[in-house]
């Protein structure tokens, strides 16, 4: 039995290896397969920690195989990613797929999936039309969703374990998905016992407070380098840009070049992120185009 897992490890932390325990108490004799983003993860910003160390501690706890999700798909919104690790996956003849879920219902996940496939014309046409009103792709998935089926998922690992599912089923692959309790909320600061989220344990690490390690088997010798340490290279690059030029970066779209060039003043990353995102352009979203913007990724033609 193969089964796959599709991870940041941003850090690897107990979390993780309780899945991972999880899965082999379940199927003892499966191979734990990952795909694991690489430098950069799907909020716009640097992994804690090179690809490689997170493989290894990941190979370390249990887990037989891991493969690196390529670049345009890692840095993606969550139903571009999920697509395309879904198809990475697929290439390693997985047979099931476990991911965290808050509300733990694999049923309810193929109840949505299936009904979006049969409905595919009209569940983007409501989408299509509620996004005119100038809401994000994920409120506008969510209103449509209620509207069609009377479910949504509003919480992080509901919502790509959706966009899992989704890609399962669009395309048929051979592979069952199941799905884990998460054992906190995706961004809570508050640990429970030695399981703690991502978020908090970045922010230890961050803060350089020795606390992160009991929660996580990764050592940190010195603080990680941080997206918002290029803030200052970003400003250079849209304060002497042309807008004609701004517009040709991939995920730059609708004007988002002039709110760019708008707020650019703002004194650091976090306030840049705090002034342009909306109902529009979530956080993430921004984040991932101010990437897209410093590595000069441009729209394909």
């Amino acid at each position: 039995m193969r089964i796959g897992i599709i991870a940041e490890y941003n850090p690897f932390h107990n979390g993780h290896i309780y899945q991972i325990n999880e899965i082999k108490k379940r199927w003892p004799q499966s191979q734990i397969i990952v795909i694991l983003s690489g430098k950069y993860v799907q909020r716009g910003e640097l992994a804690i920690a090179p690809f490689e160390v997170r493989k290894n501690i990941a190979l370390q706890n249990n887990v037989d195989e891991v493969y690196e999700l390529p670049f345009e798909f890692a840095t993606q919104a969550a139903h571009i990613f999920a697509q395309g690790a879904i198809k990475e996956l697929s290439k390693h003849n997985i047979d099931y797929l476990v991911f965290g879920s808050e509300t733990n219902d694999i049923d309810n996940f193929y109840l949505v999936a299936k009904t979006i496939k049969d409905n595919n014309d009209l569940y983007y046409q409501k989408i299509k039309k509620a996004m005119k009103t100038g809401i994000s792709f994920p409120k506008a998935n969510q209103i449509v969703l209620e509207e069609l089926i009377g479910k949504s998922f509003t919480l992080p690992n509901d919502i790509l374990g959706l966009e899992y599912v989704k890609a399962i089923v669009n395309n048929n692959y051979p592979i069952k998905a199941f799905c884990i309790k998460r054992t906190n909320d995706f961004h809570s600061m508050i640990p429970s016992n030695n399981i703690a989220s991502a978020t908090y344990i970045r922010k230890l690490i961050f803060d350089n407070n020795l606390e992160y390690k009991q929660f996580t088997p990764m050592i940190f010798d010195k603080v990680p380098d941080r997206i918002e340490n290029y803030y200052s290279n970003f400003q250079d690059i849209v304060k002497n840009t042309p807008n004609e030029e701004l517009k040709k970066i991939k995920l730059i779209s609708e004007g988002m070049e002039n709110l760019f060039k708008k707020h650019i003043d703002a004194p650091s990353y976090d306030e840049f992120v705090n002034r342009v995102n909306s109902k529009r352009y979530t956080s993430s979203r921004i984040k991932r185009t101010m990437l897209y913007v410093l590595l000069n990724i441009k729209q394909e033609n």
